[in-house]
């Protein structure tokens, strides 16, 4: 079984950018997407795409915007379980909580995230 502080469904930006301000709490976090790869759609989708909404950036390529935060997160060193979709989540008695991916994969948290 995976134990983490934080466990993010979602391995896209806003999942990523989570990682980096629970890093900051030195949270220690893990990440699980069902796509093979970290960047959710800007990453697998288009990433030559121009975003226009990122604080900070005028314009950003989505590939390049995904980039920038596995640079931004490295230090924090996110654990990631990619190409597994969530599928069951179970709380047990002391608070804390079981997610399930589609492959069997059990990961413990105190707190689960989704960062859709």
């Amino acid at each position: 079984m995976i134990k983490t502080d934080i466990l993010i469904i979602g391995a896209g930006p806003t999942g990523l950018f989570a990682v980096f301000e629970a890093g900051l709490l030195k949270l220690k976090c893990h990440l699980i997407d069902a796509l093979p790869q970290a960047g959710g759609q800007c990453a697998e989708i288009y990433p030559k795409k121009p975003i226009y909404d990122i604080p900070g950036f005028p314009e950003v390529l989505a590939g390049d915007l995904v980039d920038n935060l596995m640079e931004q997160i490295k230090s924090f060193q996110p654990g990631f379980t990619l190409g597994e979709r969530a599928e069951t989540i179970e709380k047990l008695e002391d608070g804390s909580f079981v997610v399930t991916t589609n492959k069997g994969t059990k990961h413990n948290a105190p707190v689960v995230a989704i960062a859709g």
